[in-house]
């Protein structure tokens, strides 16, 4: 059974302190379950029930709960955006191939290395792979870009692109925790990497780890990692790279949620 909002609220100290910056403890059971908020931001969130964020998390990825206008409607939206689209003459330009089932069209292309159908009006997914609503919306919007240029093979920052001012201190968050994560356990990262078919490359950095991966066929990632050094006073450090022809293929925000997806599948 799905965790319920009422579920999350008996979990909850239900004081309404306010700390977690709502109101109510029941107006943060909502946005718990309707909106995606962690339950680790209650910070009087009792010990014995911190177990109960793994399995709201998981719940969370699904989709489950969540307000319609938060999942339904954004997938609907980017559906519409492709539905007019001949996916035969896009399949080239975005690495796809193109084929039909049942009278009806798709596109085929891995995704972080795993083969997938995209439809325009679902996605289907290898065998023992859990469909999830948001991967559903990026990868539409992947679509819906159009994109066909070439690879570069030149690396750019995401702070190079255009407008990614304000969306820059997410992915120095998520470089700084990612950093912190790896730091001290490289040989451990080295075998996730390289489940996911990490290429080893060479950036012209003095970095102690460099790989490229390839969530999309377009869409290469690079990543840099550097030891921290504690002698030198020297923080652990992540860096992500991508070709300078990603904006033909992603928008800022799906470029950070498929950062997001690399780091989640890196992490053990």
């Amino acid at each position: 059974m799905p965790i319920s909002v009422l579920d999350v609220f008996k979990i909850l100290p239900q004081t309404n302190c306010g700390d977690c910056g709502q109101s109510t403890c029941l107006a943060f059971a909502t946005r718990v379950i309707k909106e995606g908020e962690s339950l680790e931001n209650c910070p009087h969130l009792p010990a014995a029930k911190a177990g109960a964020a793994a399995h709201i998390r998981a719940q969370q990825e699904q989709g489950v709960g969540r307000r319609r206008e938060s999942i339904s409607i954004a997938l609907e939206a980017v559906q519409e955006k492709v539905a007019p689209l001949d996916f035969a003459v896009l399949a080239p330009g975005l690495g796809a191939t193109y084929g039909q089932e049942n009278g009806q069209g798709f596109l085929e292309f891995p995704f972080f290395r795993l083969p997938l159908r995209v439809f325009k009006n679902r996605v289907q997914y290898s065998p023992g792979v859990q469909a999830n609503p948001w991967d559903a919306i990026f990868l539409y919007n992947y679509i819906a870009s159009q994109g066909s240029k070439p690879l570069s093979g030149k690396w750019i920052t995401y702070q190079s692109l255009p407008n990614s001012v304000s969306k820059v201190k997410t992915l120095e968050r998520l470089q700084r925790e990612f950093a912190a994560h790896i730091s001290g356990r490289l040989s451990q990262f080295r075998k996730r990497a390289a489940a996911l078919q990490a290429e080893p490359a060479a950036m012209g950095e003095d970095a102690d780890y460099a790989a490229i991966f390839r969530p999309l066929p377009k869409v290469p990632v690079a990543l840099l990692f550097w030891e921290a050094e504690s002698e030198e006073n020297f923080p652990a450090q992540v860096r992500f790279l991508f070709d300078d022809t990603v904006s033909d293929y992603l928008d800022l925000e799906s470029l950070l949620f498929l950062v997001e997806g690399l780091i989640d599948r890196l992490q053990d």
